[in-house]
């Protein structure tokens, strides 16, 4: 029989336990065991009091009693537990009776109602914190039933009227509290307006109570409407006389209320029960594009969301409060729901927009729905800016990854480190290390460097300041790098330095190239070198020729003075004669110039090749790529017409040079420089432009001139007049023309036709 019972007692769905005489556990249900968390205890065979260390002897002393044959039963009481935690719970303890009739032990059926209590415990706080708050306050409420014809007061409006609570106040009734016509008319006038057009109860009024005290109370109502007909006028009464500090009080709160219920920014919108509209702002009016007209007593909130969403919410609402329950009669609108989410709502127009909306239940005095409130605001400039946001971590992400740089953040207080993923990766690291420290990237430090590194981050703490560090990285397979850190220190109130934050860039690929710079910078010294060289040939050739020149021209000129003053026929004769020998001397002077010059000076046309004006453009963007980056200058090449021209490409390299950096160089201080090259072929004839908005050029004071040596027209210091000439004349060498129309503070457009 007793092992039945322990079957039985284990299976059942409540809360039992089987114990014998001495108070050992000879069976308990698996409610038993959940109910006291008792999941990874063994509890057959052990003492009821071992389990249960923390039982008082008040009962043990009934437990005694029980087995003496009484029955202990209780509703409810609290079961302090030894982890500190307090676990109501009811009970019924009665003896067990083997087949002889004895008393065999105790069975013991208990509950848990802490869920149930703690709810109690809260509810009756609440109520007690506002009945107490109205109390203080002195708030009461009162309901106009305009169909019945029908007055409520809540028990603190009876107090402020000092009547008692079986009197039945009326509108009539209510307005014999008022000596003066005055405040009457005022009452009177208001309901009426309220009743009418819906405007709202705002009064300060001087009453007399039925004991004779006179009081000041403020009256504050609103309107209820159904299909545009006023039902009920709702407000409260405070009794403001004693303090003219809650009056304040009230008014800024009634002031917020009314700002948040006809603002613009937001849409209020009230259903009743059944879900129907029946208060619409003016905010719910812009958002949404609908009128208060159309929308209450009319419409339900279906009419403005998505049928998807809408189901997505229903479901939820059904999990929430329903549970797995398969209760067919179940309505989520008579739950208390309070819930806040993003949905996506369409205008009267079909347009959409997202937004965060708050639906909160309306419940009356018994705890029933009575309806609901919602309040909408417009995140979509919210998304966009998140939007944003993710599109420029994603971007910053990318430029760590171009730049191979990432950020890192050290706090010096708790030592905690923080990397970005580019970081991880130029230190071939697992992202899933969680504990990063100092010493996580100390250990990586190359063993010559570790002594200076460690130098460097001491001083920059104890001086708050961190100069720029360039040190190598030795990662765990070997491979060392050279990386660059920069970094911010930040201090607290006190000036102790709590924080640095930075960042490290793989250099190492930057240090190969900075090498190969340094021979290429070697090698252009000597090229250097060498042209400085021809160049002093070149000067001395100028001298020379200047000088080879200027002795036979000279004495031509004296000849032939000598040769007009003379009138003698023989003299002159045999002045004529010297001409040939003079004559002779200046051509072999030119002769061996020009020979000369040849070969100093190579021939333009023999240097002639495919030139393509992508690669061009391509190059003097790269050349000038400071000054464009300084300027901010926007330049924009477009060659779709004509990509190739047969050209020398070093006269080429240096039109585009010149006429691009004259753009910059001479760009308008209020505007951003645009510079568009553009080629075309017109007439079979190949034609570039350069055009910009800089500060242009008066042609008619300087148009004869503008092509011309060591000519300037701008207070600019590197103005040395020398790119336009040279362009003229590499343009002019190849047999084309350069022009150019000007407006000052307008711009510049340079034609060459080729």
């Amino acid at each position: 029989m007793e092992k039945h019972h322990q079957i039985f007692i284990e299976q059942t769905p409540t809360a039992i336990a089987m114990l014998d005489t001495n108070m050992v556990y000879l069976a308990a249900s698996k409610q038993w065991v959940q109910d006291f968390k008792l999941e990874k205890e063994t509890i057959i065979g052990r003492s009821h009091y071992d389990i249960f260390p923390e039982i008082g002897d008040d009962w043990k002393a009934k437990h005694q009693q029980c087995l003496q044959g009484a029955i202990d039963i209780c509703d409810e009481a609290p079961f302090y537990r030894k982890d500190g935690s307090i676990q109501w719970i009811y009970w019924d303890v009665r003896p067990w009776y083997n087949a002889e009739g004895e008393i065999g032990g105790l069975l013991m059926h208990t509950g848990d109602i802490t869920e149930q209590k703690e709810k109690e415990l809260k509810e009756k706080k609440i109520n007690t914190i506002l009945s107490d708050t109205s109390e203080i306050a002195r708030i009461g409420t009162w309901e106009i039933d305009l169909v019945q014809e029908k007055v409520t007061w809540s028990s603190m409006v009876y107090e402020i009227h000092e009547v008692p609570l079986d009197y039945e106040p009326t509108i009539a009734s209510g307005l014999d509290f008022f000596e003066d016509e005055e405040s009457r008319n005022r009452v009177l006038k208001s309901l009426k307006e309220a009743q009418e057009i819906g405007t709202p109860v705002n009064l300060n009024l001087n009453l007399k109570t039925a004991k004779g005290n006179y009081r000041w109370v403020k009256v504050i109502g609103k309107v209820e409407q159904i299909n545009g007909e006023s039902t009920k006028i709702y407000g409260i009464t405070q009794d403001i006389t004693s303090s003219k500090n809650s009056e304040q009080l009230l008014n800024v709160a009634y002031a917020e209320l009314e700002a948040i219920f006809n603002s613009n920014s937001m849409a209020v919108i009230t259903t009743d029960k059944d879900g129907v509209i029946n208060r619409f702002n003016s905010g719910a009016e812009k958002l949404l594009g609908y009128s208060a007209k159309e929308m209450i007593g009319i419409n339900k909130p279906e009419i403005y969301l998505f049928e998807e969403e809408l189901n997505v919410f229903k479901k939820d609402m059904e999990l929430e409060f329903k549970g797995d329950s398969s209760d067919a009669n179940f309505n989520y609108r008579n739950e208390k729901i309070y819930n806040t989410r993003q949905w996506t709502f369409k205008r009267k127009d079909e347009t959409t927009f997202s937004g965060l909306k708050s639906l909160t239940a309306i419940q009356n005095k018994d705890g029933f729905n009575d309806g609901f409130i919602a309040v909408i605001t417009d995140i979509s400039k919210i998304k966009e800016v998140k939007d944003e946001l993710r599109k420029k971590n994603e971007l910053l992400n990318f430029a760590e990854q171009i730049t191979m740089m990432g950020n890192w953040k050290w706090n010096v207080i708790t030592n905690e480190v923080k990397w970005s993923t580019n970081l991880y990766s130029i230190f071939d690291f697992d992202s899933e290390q969680s504990d990063l420290n100092y010493d996580t990237y100390f250990n990586f430090v190359h063993p010559d460097d570790k002594e200076m590194v460690s130098k460097h981050v001491e001083t920059a703490i104890e001086f708050k300041k961190f100069e720029n560090l360039l040190h190598r990285i030795m990662l765990k397979d070997g491979t060392v790098k050279t990386i660059k850190l920069m970094s911010e220190i930040f201090t607290n109130h006190k000036g102790e330095v709590v924080e640095l934050f930075g960042t490290c860039q793989d250099v190492t690929e930057s240090k190969k190239e900075e090498q190969k710079l340094i021979k290429a910078k070697e090698a252009l010294e000597i090229v250097a070198q060498k042209l400085s060289y021809q160049n002093k040939q070149l000067a001395d050739f100028t001298h020379i020729t200047s000088h080879n020149l200027r002795a036979p021209v000279a004495n031509l000129n004296s000849l032939m003075e000598i040769y007009k003053l003379s009138d003698d026929d023989k003299e002159r004769l045999d002045i004529f004669s010297k001409f040939d020998t003079v004559i002779d001397r200046l051509t072999l002077t030119l002769n061996t110039l020009i020979e000369a010059l040849k070969t100093k000076i190579s021939d333009a046309q023999e240097e002639l090749e495919s030139v393509d004006l992508n690669d061009i453009f391509e190059d003097t963007t790269q050349i000038l790529s400071g000054s464009i980056l300084t300027s901010g200058a926007v330049i924009k090449g477009d060659f779709t017409e004509l990509s190739t021209i047969t050209y020398n490409r070093i006269y080429m390299d240096s039109i585009f040079l010149n006429l691009i950096g004259n753009a910059i160089k001479y760009r308008a201080k209020d505007r951003v420089p645009e510079i568009i090259v553009k080629s075309k072929i017109k007439n079979g004839r190949n034609i570039i432009t350069f055009k910009d908005n800089g500060l242009g050029i008066d042609l008619e004071r300087h148009g004869h001139k503008l092509f011309g040596l060591n000519k300037v027209f701008h207070r600019h210091p590197d103005a040395k007049g020398v790119g336009l000439f040279l362009t003229k004349t590499q343009v002019e060498a190849m047999g084309g023309t350069i022009t150019a129309t000007s407006e000052v503070n307008v711009g510049t457009t340079f034609t060459i036709i080729f």
